[in-house]
């Protein structure tokens, strides 16, 4: 749709979601992303599951709309058509929050630019700034960003889709299952160490399921192609352990939908990893320590697996609703 000209239905359809009959007016969101249908990348996630969300919570939301109607607009990075966004800005105000990941700089090892772009939108629109982990926010301050208005939210995941009912239990009587999963084929993923836990790993006592896109051949590790959000929670739960060997990742969607599914994670201690896992799981350096760590964690797994503590979507979608009636003195 063309934001300089919103249609008359698209007014009257807004103005009546909106009332609240003896109250008053609903807050209305616009979502700013580039939505597409799963198997997609972990922004996409979120951003589907915090629609879903503000929805349950009786929030008026639409995607990639401007007008005067829209009270707060959610803009995912740079992961939106900012032409049309800045565009159809000069028309009507706008008070924005923007999520920040990254520094992109980092965990796809591309140069600055892209953060520099990100920044800079952030500069001229946002009126407050969501990090999605404090090493997201560290890193940025770090490199010399300074955004507007900092805080973080943490992400979550579709509690309804990634969920631990109905899990295959764990049993010292088969081969202990380990999962990955990752929609992006870049090496910062940690398809490189995957290949050493290929040759690596005691297959005789282990079985390694890899899901989505990886740039490595493997001998010993199933490999298959990327999942929807159902089929992918379905071989979560028939899992035992997570590995999540990605660096710099801010705020991992795919090891936040492992913990929902009741996986304790042995993770690279590095980017956001450490504060999404907590003490539901063990870290690892490199292939230096990653055996003796995973031997630990699979000989005291139900100790691990009953620290295990996920954030609820409700609750996320709730922070972010708070935020927007305080800019918008809704």
């Amino acid at each position: 749709m063309d934001l300089s000209v919103i249609r008359v239905t698209d007014w009257l359809r807004l103005i009546s979601a909106k009332k609240i009959r003896g109250g008053a007016p609903r807050l209305c969101i616009s979502l700013w992303h580039e939505f597409v249908k799963p198997p997609y990348g972990g922004g996409n996630q979120f951003m589907l599951a915090l629609e879903n969300a503000f929805r349950r919570q009786g929030i008026v939301c639409v995607r990639n709309m401007l007008c005067p109607l829209v009270d707060v607009h959610i803009c995912n990075s740079a992961f939106f058509n900012t032409a049309r966004f800045e565009k159809a800005s000069r028309r009507f105000p706008v008070k924005m929050i923007h999520r920040i990941d990254g520094p992109i700089c980092l965990y796809r090892g591309h140069s600055i630019e892209e953060d520099e772009k990100i920044h800079a939108l952030n500069a001229r629109y946002a009126a407050a700034t969501v990090y999605q982990s404090n090493y997201c926010l560290r890193k940025s301050e770090e490199l010399g960003f300074q955004a507007i208005a900092p805080g973080v939210i943490y992400n979550a995941v579709n509690g309804d889709i990634f969920n631990d009912r109905n899990r295959v239990p764990f049993s010292g009587n088969r081969k202990i299952r380990l999962i990955s999963s990752s929609w992006s084929d870049n090496p910062r993923k940690g398809g490189p160490l995957l290949r050493w836990l290929d040759r690596h790993l005691d297959w005789s006592r282990f079985e390694y399921t890899f899901v989505g896109r990886v740039q490595e051949r493997f001998e010993n590790i199933r490999h298959i192609p990327p999942q929807d959000s159902a089929s992918l929670a379905d071989q979560l739960r028939s899992h035992d352990i997570y590995i999540a060997a990605s660096r710099h990742d801010p705020c991992s969607n795919a090891l936040l939908e492992a913990l929902a599914c009741g996986l304790p994670a042995l993770f690279r201690n590095d980017g956001g990893h450490p504060e999404l896992v907590g003490k539901g799981g063990l870290p690892f350096r490199d292939e230096r320590d990653i055996l003796d760590q995973l031997d630990r964690l699979a000989q005291e797994y139900q100790s691990f697996q009953r620290l295990i503590s996920i954030r609820n979507m409700d609750d996320i979608a709730q922070q972010y609703i708070n935020l927007a009636r305080q800019i918008a003195n809704y």
